[in-house]
């Protein structure tokens, strides 16, 4: 299986994958907006008829793309999902002449930081209580063309 564009069908499945998060979930209409957008790039993996198992956005703003969001249904997690899913993205920004890559993370998401440093994102910075009174956000970098 391999990552597809997300259409606006998907946004109801995509919102329904938000729901093993605690807090900040997109709702259906956010995602919708993200699918509609010019700036954005959302991907999905799965089928063409069926739901998405993960999805990412990714936005390019000058010469930095944004990681806006990777969401893996719980079931195909540990199952390259995301790391299929950022490698489109991270094609996809180069072709857009960005020349980074950037993304926040909860700081203590092992699964998450883990993948992120496999492709050789490195630390930036920390914001703190970016998701919440004490849960920290590590803002993270790639230069592109040099992932992993």
């Amino acid at each position: 299986m391999s990552p597809r564009l997300a259409r606006p069908a998907d946004a109801r499945h995509i919102a329904a994958l938000e729901e093993s998060f605690e807090t900040g979930r997109w709702s259906e209409a956010a995602w919708a907006e993200e699918i509609a957008s010019q700036r954005a790039h959302v991907v999905v993996e799965g089928d063409a008829d069926a739901i998405p198992l993960g999805v990412a956005a990714f936005s390019v703003a000058g010469e930095t793309c944004d990681l806006n969001r990777v969401v893996v249904a719980p079931v195909a997690r540990r199952g390259g999902v995301a790391l299929r899913l950022l490698l489109a993205g991270l094609a996809w920004a180069d072709e857009r002449g960005a020349v980074q890559m950037m993304l926040e993370v909860e700081d203590g998401n092992e699964p998450a930081l883990a993948l992120y440093q496999q492709l050789g994102f490195v630390t930036l910075a920390r914001r703190s209580n970016y998701y919440g009174p004490g849960r920290d956000a590590l803002v993270m970098a790639l230069p592109l063309g040099e992932q992993g």
